[in-house]
């Protein structure tokens, strides 16, 4: 149990890293979550026209004093007991599926503060309560890819976004898990066979019911995951039952948005032909990528992580997704292809039909997911919990996650506490901004840096002994 609670400690401390409001168009979606509900006094009142309505001041404007401000820090005015109209939300343009905000509306009280703290550790607990059943559901062999997958990518996009109430935070669980509760299915018998069914179709809802690009996603999934598990008997296209079914909800949730899933008011079209389009964007590409490890800035882009993070998490993705290249079958490479053409052709196609270039509109937690998957689905054929990596390779993964795991969630605590241009370790010292609460900041930076620290450490000492046993049996790390 050291595992689970050491991951949601360390997501709690990055749910609590930050005001509301603090998420990329955390207005819109705070907006959207107070009226999933229709019309409710205090709380969701008719605006001043049909595309607007009244919510709470704090909730419209909880973000508007230090959104793209990194000098300043989140101790804004309150405005307590009064409404402001605002076209920031769900109710007009239904731009995304209602089940994420119609979830979210249960923690709705009348603090905005607690509202928000329940809503993140509701998405936080769901993340690792998920996971972690399926961790144990899925045949042993899988597993690895499970937690591979999830803890290669986490940092720092996924570490922010998953404890938020942010739609993003069910897509990167769908991507986390998805596939493999569909290949797991395909593969499993009796009881766990069943459970991996169920959570596949409640991967589904989640990630198509918060975003309609997720229900793109989640279909190519279910197909990375049919070309994994594709058998030649009879059993196997009576299984594909369940495919069809998740495809029939990610396209019944899809039709309920109109969410581009990928751009913003702000975007401005180029002149420039379509080739000098393709031309341009592919050059740039790259960033979008290295943009979800930590390169472009976290919450309204505007908190920039030190060089090392993203250095670092870039430069363990890249070795291990490089290691993962020296094995594998037909089955594999045809799924890698595919990520790797869906990682490439959806933000490039948005790109170019906008006239826009990289760096406008289209940002790197749009194609996150597909990462997720592509860091998982590169391992493949890899037969040991440990990749067969060695010690020393073990180590640095560990130790390099960790510490940018620790420098970004500082990196976070400070922007907001005092604005980034506060100096030093010591994130106690004048303070501007923190939660009502006994817990200091030092002390929050703390518990989440040595939850996740103990939470790699429990993972590699879990692969240990495998390593030590190959070792002395000196067997071959990749049987033919």
């Amino acid at each position: 149990m050291i595992i689970p609670i050491a991951l949601l400690l360390a997501l709690l401390a990055w749910g609590a890293s930050s005001p509301p409001g603090s998420s990329p168009d955390e207005d819109y979606h705070m907006g959207s979550i107070w009226c999933a509900n229709g019309i409710i006094e205090d709380r969701c009142e008719p605006g001043v026209d049909d595309t607007e309505r009244s919510v709470p001041t704090e909730v419209a404007i909880a973000a508007k004093c230090f959104a793209f401000i990194p000098e300043q820090s989140a101790s804004c005015p309150l405005f307590e007991g009064t409404m402001k109209s605002t076209p920031r939300g769900n109710w007009f343009d239904n731009g995304y599926p209602p089940v994420f905000y119609g979830a979210m509306s249960v923690f709705v009280t009348p603090d905005l503060s607690v509202s928000i703290v329940m809503m993140r550790v509701f998405n936080a607990v769901l993340y690792v309560g998920v996971l972690t059943a399926l961790f144990f559901l899925l045949p042993l062999r899988m597993r690895s890819f499970l937690i591979w997958g999830a803890v290669l990518t986490a940092v720092p996009l996924g570490m922010f976004l998953i404890p938020s109430v942010n739609p993003s935070s069910w897509a990167i669980l769908q991507a986390t898990g998805l596939w493999l509760a569909v290949w797991g299915f395909f593969e499993q018998v009796g009881v766990r066979k069943i459970g991996l069914g169920a959570l596949s179709a409640l991967l589904m809802v989640l990630g198509a019911g918060a975003r309609s690009d997720s229900a793109a996603y989640g279909v190519l999934a279910v197909m990375v995951a049919i070309v994994l598990g594709f058998r030649k008997d009879r059993r196997f296209l009576i299984e594909l039952l369940l495919p069809l079914l998740l495809v029939v909800i990610a396209g019944s949730l899809f039709l309920t948005s109109g969410q581009s899933g990928v751009l913003t008011a702000t975007t401005s079209g180029q002149k420039d032909s379509v080739f000098s389009l393709i031309f341009m964007n592919l050059k740039q590409l790259p960033q979008l990528w290295i943009g979800a490890l930590g390169l472009w800035g976290l919450g309204w882009l505007d908190t920039q992580m030190p060089t090392v993070v993203w250095a670092t998490t870039v430069t363990v993705l890249a070795g291990v997704a490089f290691w993962g290249l020296r094995t594998g079958d037909l089955r594999k490479w045809l799924s890698v292809i595919a990520l790797s053409g869906a990682i490439i052709v959806v933000p490039l196609y948005i790109l170019v039909r906008e006239g826009i270039l990289v760096g406008s509109g289209v940002q790197p937690r749009y194609v996150y997911p597909l990462m997720i998957v592509f860091a998982g689905v590169i391992l493949l054929g890899l037969r040991r919990a440990d990749l067969g990596l060695g010690r020393v390779q073990l180590l640095v993964i560990a130790i390099g996650l960790t510490v940018a795991n620790s420098l970004a969630l500082h990196t976070n605590m400070r922007r907001y506490i005092t604005g980034v241009d506060g100096r030093g370790i010591n994130l106690n010292r004048g303070i501007e901004w923190w939660w009502n609460a006994p817990i200091t900041p030092m002390a929050m930076w703390v518990l989440g840096s040595v939850a996740f620290a103990a939470l790699l450490a429990t993972l590699l000492w879990q692969v240990w002994p495998a390593r030590r046993a190959a070792t002395v049996a000196a067997s071959p790390a990749f049987p033919g």
